[in-house]
């Protein structure tokens, strides 16, 4: 049976159910969310089974995402209770200043998940695995979280990385130069345009397999939102368009769309196959509020793209 393992900060997500800026939002609305937990829900609805090695507190958002992680079918087993420190927790701010795109203020500076380390992973389980992933919020979040990552990349058989940049966790340079590092460690990159701007100063989708492919990716997912998500894989390009919906929150259609694909990969699909339900995902997740809570399976991606064609 095909098995992935995610190593990760799960979180507690607070999302503004009004538009505009935080200071004037009354009602929050608390999902639980994080790149590799998202990664995770996205490989296990598509009947990949998929272990999260993790942290939280010992505390109630900790608790609640262990059980919610469990409902999903998510393996917990690897996931740690901190007794010391706290669950981290991010606020989602809608739709300001820009229409139709969100925010993330994270408040998980020395919380449970920053302090995994080398010595949470258990190598064992990681060589056991078919695929490892990690993404680069992880990276970021701490040296030892980084450290863990690498332990994991390492040991794996095969390895993806989602590049997940997020400026507010470290500057344009640490990210290059730590992405530069690890990246010809990981088999499947999954990276866009700001990213890969940042990391090779590269944005077109052929200069920048071009670019990746020579640190050793074999395959490239390049999301460029609705213009279309390219896959380079086996010596084949593959393209497909995004689709006009109206947004409610884009947080987590990135990892939606990461995990949809890499598990039906491992799946044997066929890369067009893949690629589109990945596509249906992370469209699906924009319509919403909430990370992971409407990531489709198999038979509800073809009743999506059967419609829309």
């Amino acid at each position: 049976m095909v098995k992935i393992v995610a190593i990760g900060e799960p979180m507690i997500e607070l999302n503004a159910m009004t538009v505009g800026k935080l200071r004037d939002v009354t009602y929050f609305e608390k999902h639980v969310a994080g790149a590799e937990l998202n990664f995770c829900i996205a490989a296990k609805v598509n009947g990949v089974d998929c272990s999260l090695i993790a942290k939280v507190g010992d505390d109630e958002f900790g608790y609640n995402v262990i059980e919610y992680a469990r409902g999903k079918g998510v393996d917990t087993s690897m996931v740690k209770v901190d007794p010391k420190l706290p669950t981290a927790v991010f606020f989602i701010q809608r739709g300001y200043p820009v229409p139709m795109r969100s925010i993330s203020f994270y408040y998980r500076k020395g919380s449970a998940g920053s302090s995994l380390s080398p010595s949470d992973i258990d190598v064992s389980k990681i060589r056991e695995a078919d695929l490892v992933h990690t993404t680069g919020i992880t990276l970021a979040i701490s040296d030892s979280a980084k450290e863990a990552a690498m332990e994991g990349l390492r040991n794996s058989r095969k390895s993806s990385l989602d590049t997940n940049i997020r400026l507010k966790l470290w500057s344009p340079e640490k990210a290059r130069e730590t992405l530069l590092k690890v990246i010809p460690e990981v088999d499947i990159l999954v990276t866009d345009p700001d990213d890969a701007r940042i990391i090779g100063n590269v944005s077109e989708p052929d200069e920048a397999f071009s670019f990746f492919s020579k640190m050793g990716v074999s395959t490239l997912v390049y999301k460029t939102g609705i213009e279309g998500t390219y896959v380079y894989h086996e010596g084949e390009k593959f393209v497909q368009r995004g689709y006009h919906v109206q947004v409610e929150d884009p947080t987590g259609a990135g990892d939606s769309l990461s995990g949809t694909f890499i598990s039906l990969l491992l799946k044997r699909k066929s890369v067009d196959y893949a690629l589109s339900h990945a596509v249906a995902s992370a469209t699906l997740v924009v319509t919403t509020r909430g990370d992971n809570e409407i990531i489709p399976d198999e038979e509800s991606a073809e009743k999506f793209l059967k419609e829309f064609k």
